[in-house]
């Protein structure tokens, strides 16, 4: 009989594991403080040291190499989609997002609804310059107006809804590191679905460019004609990196690629989608608390329809897109083992229980 494979996690001493874990947040203060971004090609490195401290970095190469590699990649295919050159979609996402909300907002679209009762812009200061005039022999002189500034009044939700939308790319991969610790099976697994998800999202990209709800509320954008809104909505994480990253914190980000990211990939959303498969993979990692995780990706939907980054005919789409991911890969994985039992190879405990 064939040998067992050990598959199982690192296996690593408590006190180990509270090592790594301080390791990620003094990481994560010392990239705020060096207004670094938490952006693929960063968070790579970040990893590695992870996987240092874990006392397993070869094995992390491993495992991890050709993932790592395929994500930092991926973050490069924005040209290709645009290079494609199909027609844009808008009107029909318009109509599909009023029809999703009619039942509730009878028409009106959810980012103009959530924006208009939620969010609170800034009133930015103005001048008025009234002139001077005569009223029968008396002169009134000609005096200047001022029309008082008025901050973002910033809401726990603006700010739930700015650092969600910021942890797009971290939370897959520290999710990841943290399946990889307990069972290394069961990640590269996770591995394959995310990509896997990658790949159908940027097939979308290409087949189906889609204008996103911020860009669609221009009047024109890059001497495209949109104007789908009215008034105009706020696009919220610009408004947060301005007014509280750069000028409160006065932390101005960068990252080590200059990565040319494509406007139109609307549809789906993998913002949306990434914590759905994170969730099922969680589900198998750590057993029903993983179900939490869905409480993360309700307030990531939310975030990206308020912020008018998505519509919500692309939150649902990027769902159904990491279910199918996680679908094809579990499938193939049985298929893959009942084919394995049946030529006699065995497989540990651990192994068979995360399939």
């Amino acid at each position: 009989m064939a040998q067992s494979v050990d598959e199982s996690g690192l296996t690593l001493p408590r006190a180990r594991l509270l090592l790594v874990l301080a390791y990620f947040v003094i990481a994560s203060a010392v990239l705020m403080a060096l207004h670094v971004g938490l952006v693929p090609d960063v968070l790579v490195l970040v990893l590695v040291g992870g996987a240092l401290v874990a006392g397993r970095p070869l094995l992390f190469v491993r495992d991890w190499g050709a993932f790592l590699l395929v994500v930092v990649l991926w973050q490069q295919t924005g040209p290709v989609a645009q290079w494609a050159g199909l027609p844009l979609h808008m009107s029909d996402l318009v109509q599909l997002d009023r029809w999703l909300a009619w039942p509730l907002l009878h028409g009106q679209l959810p980012q103009e609804w959530l924006q208009q009762h939620l969010y609170h812009p800034a009133i930015l200061r103005r001048t008025v310059y009234h002139a001077g005039y005569w009223s029968g022999k008396v002169y009134h002189p000609a005096w200047w107006d001022h029309v008082t500034v008025r901050p973002v009044q910033w809401q726990w939700y603006d700010i739930m809804s700015a650092v969600l939308y910021g942890l797009h790319f971290p939370e897959p991969l520290v999710v990841g590191f943290a399946i990889w610790l307990r069972n290394r099976a069961l990640f590269r697994r996770y591995a394959a679905a995310f990509l896997t998800l990658a790949g159908l999202a940027f097939i979308g990209y290409i087949v189906y460019p889609a204008v996103p709800p911020w860009m669609a509320s221009y009047a024109t954008f890059q001497g495209h004609a949109y104007g789908a809104f009215a008034p105009p909505l706020h696009k919220i994480f610009d408004d947060f990196n301005y007014y509280v990253q750069q000028q409160m914190l006065g932390h101005r980000y960068f990252s080590l690629l200059n990565v040319a990211y494509n406007r139109t990939a609307a549809m789906p959303s993998l913002h949306a989608a990434f914590p759905v498969l994170s969730a099922f993979y969680l589900r198998k990692s750590i057993g029903r608390w993983g179900w939490l995780m869905l409480v993360y990706a309700a307030a990531m939907w939310f975030a990206v329809v308020y912020m008018g980054e998505h519509w919500v005919s692309d939150v649902l789409v990027g769902c159904v897109c990491a279910v199918l991911a996680y679908v094809m890969v579990e499938g193939l994985s049985r298929v893959r083992l009942g084919q394995a039992f049946a030529m006699g190879r065995s497989y540990s405990s651990a192994e068979v229980e995360q399939t």
